[in-house]
């Protein structure tokens, strides 16, 4: 086979659908106010076991607006049932209300931990509210657990690579991220 068919061969495929892209979406912070900072990377608490996702808070709870963190417009699924709770709860195997945005190479990237309101249900926005900044699952405290994921495999280099650490700001104007979709 000569080399302009192996081209011709390969974009058909794509075309088909046989094979998938890895995308990347930038990600910003989840809550808009100024106070919201990331408590836990890589490490629970930046220090303590691994973690492998962004927690980020401001310190209250069910009153800002936990925000889809994707910037351009992606399909947020829905799945939550549980009831509004600030420092932990059992549901949904300790994700408590969430979403998940998914891409077509088997990432995802979701978005856990917040209380349902008028804004909750699956949708596809732009940065849009999503619910209230809450601790529902297996949270001990009100925060927005980020995490990039293929299956139970967990990347953290969507965080890393643009220099978010423990402390970085949160606020939902600013870049805490690029997932893999």
């Amino acid at each position: 086979m000569n080399r302009k068919s192996l081209m011709f061969a390969v974009v058909a495929l794509v075309a088909a659908g046989w094979a998938s892209t890895v995308t990347a979406a930038t990600a910003n912070g989840p809550i808009c106010e100024t106070s919201a900072w990331v408590n836990s990377t890589t490490y629970y608490n930046c220090n303590g076991g691994s973690h492998t996702a962004l927690d980020i808070g401001n310190g209250t709870c069910n009153e800002w607006n936990h925000r889809g963190m994707l910037v351009g417009n992606y399909y947020y699924s829905y799945a939550g049932g549980c009831a509004a709770a600030c420092n932990g709860s059992t549901c949904n195997g300790g994700a408590g209300n969430y979403y998940t945005v998914t891409g077509g190479s088997g990432w995802n990237f979701r978005q856990l931990h917040f209380i349902n309101n008028v804004s909750s249900g699956s949708k596809t926005c732009d940065r849009c509210a999503l619910g209230l900044v809450g601790g529902t699952g297996s949270a001990t405290g009100p925060h927005s657990h980020s995490d990039n994921r293929n299956g139970t495999t967990r990347h953290s280099a969507w965080y890393t690579n643009v220099g978010t650490t423990c402390g970085s700001s949160g606020y939902c104007n600013n870049r805490v991220g690029v997932p893999t979709l």
